[in-house]
């Protein structure tokens, strides 16, 4: 049933808690590297790009989010790198880096609808829902494609410094954060004027980037410093400089305890070192409060706000590790082979408790369920016609049209609220602007809050 709790002590078999459900096998010579879910149709999307990454034949799949099955598998330009997802059109973005372009495509009927052009080497992309624009952050030209998300047209390009990698939305500030790894400084973009309205030092190759909306700060990891600095969403100061391990990548916000999760993966490559960490930041206190011993070069991470477990891919140990998000203590580890098993990205699927990896050179995904994360929804469907919500779209009241316990979460699959006493209303004036799932003991409905 939703809402259920669960503790756990230690490491416990993954015979018993966690295990591999299924095997999705791609398209001849297409190696993921990169995935998204989208909760508006309940599809997982899939980057491909040949086994050495080099150009090629490059092709996007999208995977059924209820059966697992290859919907289609569409040809896109050279370099399909990374995604986002516009919320309130339904659109998946997909950033093109050796051909610099952007693929758009339609969220509904799966068809590549435009081909934008971009920078040399678009690397990343974020969603900007406040007022509906993407933006691609450009590695080689240094500087940042804006697009209109409504028209698919070219707004401008901004700007930013060199090498910029990585880049993030604030939804509280309406703000653009892009770490610029060449010059070592952060370049802060304004979503409304689409200008740079400040540029902050960082330390040696700023490389990873999250944002916290319960503090409005954003977190940047420096991998040549060792250290992570924390940047106010209001005032566009360094509030924070945090020591942790060595070579920091991957960040993570953890909704649960307010916490910030980055990864230190040492050297590039296997064995450099062979044990990684994890260094579990506190964001009220800016300070480590935990290291977690995780595999070989831990890569990217996921959330289960269900049973509230983080997982992340330990990427040359051929495994994915997960830990309990409360006590930030390791849980399992499920191996996903040896070999070539590279997994390389994850994405969780709030509908169906399922976690997805991209394994690169294998051709295929795994998908991972978790056997003590029972939501007692009844069908894997994205709508159930037995819940009408309404008004929808929605500004301030959402009612239902029967008392039931509830959870809603972000598009992004975040925990936003939980009612655990049955009732038939909720006040969502503080959601941002955007598209929800709202999961009940009956089934799921999505709502638009305006």
């Amino acid at each position: 049933m939703l809402f259920m709790a669960f503790a756990f002590a230690g490491l416990v078999n993954t015979t018993t808690a966690q295990w591999i459900e299924t095997t999705i096998t791609m398209p001849p010579q297409t190696s993921a590297r990169d995935l998204i879910y989208n909760p508006n149709s309940n599809k997982i999307y899939t980057a491909n790009t040949p086994q050495t990454g080099n150009p090629g034949a490059e092709s996007v799949s999208i995977i059924d989010g209820s059966t697992n099955d290859i919907i289609t598998t569409l040809q896109v330009p050279a370099g399909s790198r990374d995604f986002c997802h516009n919320t309130q059109n339904n659109k998946i973005y997909v950033s093109n880096y050796f051909a610099d372009s952007i693929t758009v495509i339609d969220g509904q009927t799966d068809q590549i609808i435009a081909l934008l052009p971009a920078g040399d080497g678009p690397r990343a992309l974020c969603y900007n829902s406040t007022d509906n624009k993407i933006y691609c952050a450009n590695e080689f030209s240094g500087n940042v494609t804006v697009i209109d998300g409504a028209s698919n047209t070219i707004i401008t390009t901004i700007p930013v410094g060199s090498t910029p990698r990585v880049l993030c939305y604030n939804n509280e500030s309406n703000k653009i954060y892009v770490p610029n790894a060449g010059s070592q400084n952060l370049s802060v973009i304004s979503g409304s004027s689409n200008a740079v309205i400040a540029t902050l030092p960082m330390g040696n190759v700023p490389r990873g980037i999250v944002f916290n909306p319960q503090s409005n700060r954003v977190y940047v990891s420096n991998y040549g410093s060792d250290n992570v600095k924390v940047v106010d969403g209001v005032t566009d100061a360094v509030v924070s400089t945090i020591t942790v391990g060595d070579g920091p990548t991957a960040m993570f916000h953890n909704p649960s305890g307010n916490k910030i999760y980055c990864s230190n993966v040492g050297a590039p490559g296997p064995n450099t070192p062979a044990a990684c960490t994890i260094s579990v930041i506190d964001a009220l206190s800016n300070s480590v409060v935990k290291t977690i011993t995780a595999g070989d070069e831990p890569t990217a991470f996921c959330y289960s706000s269900n049973n509230n477990k983080i997982y992340w891919a330990d990427e040359w140990s051929h495994r994915v590790s997960v830990a309990d998000a409360a006590a930030d203590s390791l849980i399992m580890t499920i191996s996903l082979g040896t070999g070539l098993v590279q997994p390389v990205d994850l994405c969780f699927n709030p509908i169906t408790e399922r976690v997805y990896t991209a394994n690169r050179l294998t051709y295929n995904l795994t998908v991972i369920k978790d056997s003590v994360a029972t939501t007692g929804i009844s069908s894997p469907t994205i709508e159930n016609s037995l819940i009408n919500l309404y008004p929808n779209p929605v500004d301030h009241v959402l009612y239902l049209n029967e008392k039931l316990r509830f959870s809603i979460y972000s598009s992004d699959g975040q925990l936003m609220y939980q009612q655990v006493e049955s009732s038939n209303h909720i006040d969502i004036t503080n959601l941002t602007p955007g598209l929800y799932l709202l999961v009940t003991d009956i089934g799921v409905k999505r709502f638009v809050k305006k």
